[in-house]
């Protein structure tokens, strides 16, 4: 069942357009994610690469449970304006809870088409190639984005379709929201999977079992770091959205800057916290240093008074 069909109110006859979104109820929503956004110390870098004016395509990582993507709906909208749209898996819109939170935020069914007209209507696209089976991805493939890539081209050929520049924005901090106690591959045969795998006539659709902050539903409180790179121009006409060779070469070069983006973010990280851990030591060292000198005193006054 497509998201028209369950959310009518919000469509109009032409393919899934959303032409009644509520934007008092959208912007509820984006308040409603304040906590989460202290909660994580979500931090943007590069926002001004996403052009104030034309459509642009924009790709990014994804994480357990699609963590990622509100925060780019929010501070994009609060940044660059409201003229971005956002598209997504069937699969959330078969979960009650997931149909109504996407159809509140302007979030549709993936559909090439559709994408296309808004990039060349002049908007903003946010979609994310390594779809489902990136965020159910086991934790020594953390960060990685080649693997769950390798067959999404349709994004580049939307691109050039639409003649519009990808933009490239990677996530720090999402794969480490939750601890995965089974893998995807672990659970594929509990009841649970099975019935989803069955409704949705395909085995990807299988999830770890995740874990938060301890008994609390709560996500680790990691930071998010984001990453917005420069537009990359394709350089080719619409013709070549036909082209496989030429599809392969760009994806590959959108891939490369991302995985760049994501092993600087990684180094600032690492970075930040081993500044925090030294200055951590070298504070330790002097209360030590400075509750030797006290105790000396102590001692020192107190063969004074005997």
């Amino acid at each position: 069942m497509h998201l028209e069909q369950l959310a009518p109110a919000l469509y109009g006859k032409k393919h899934g357009y959303i032409r009644r979104l509520d934007m008092k109820e959208f912007e509820r929503r984006l308040e409603d994610l304040d906590f989460l956004d202290r909660y994580h110390r979500v931090e943007f870098h590069g926002m001004e690469n996403i052009p104030a004016t034309g459509g642009a395509l924009i790709v990014g990582n994804h994480g357990p449970f699609g963590m990622d993507a509100p925060f780019v709906i929010k501070h994009v909208y609060e940044e660059r304006g409201p003229r971005s749209s956002y598209l997504a898996d069937r699969a959330v819109f078969q979960i009650p809870f997931y149909r109504l939170y996407a159809t509140t935020m302007g979030i549709l069914e993936g559909e090439p088409k559709q994408a296309v007209e808004m990039l060349q209507a002049g908007s903003l696209v946010s979609v994310y190639p390594g779809g489902l089976r990136e965020t159910v991805k086991p934790p020594e493939q953390k960060y990685q984005v080649r693997p769950f890539w390798q067959k999404a081209l349709g994004f580049v050929r939307v691109a050039l379709r639409a003649q519009v520049p990808i933009i490239p924005i990677a996530c720090v901090g999402v794969d480490d929201i939750v601890f995965q106690l089974r893998t995807a591959e672990q659970m594929k045969d509990s009841f649970f999977s099975r019935q989803w795998q069955k409704k949705m006539n395909n085995d990807k659709y299988t999830t770890p079992l995740w874990m938060g902050l301890g008994p609390l539903p709560l996500p680790v409180p990691v930071k998010l770091t984001y990453y917005v790179g420069w537009p990359i121009h394709l350089g080719y006409g619409p013709e070549a959205a036909d082209n496989e060779a030429v599809l392969r070469s760009l994806q590959g070069r959108v891939v490369g800057e991302l995985e760049e983006m994501l092993r600087y973010g990684l180094s600032q990280r690492q970075r930040s916290r081993e500044r925090f851990l030294k200055a951590l030591g070298i504070g330790s060292q002097r209360l030590l240093r400075q509750a030797q000198r006290l105790g000396e005193q102590v001692r020192e006054a107190a063969r004074s008074a005997a």
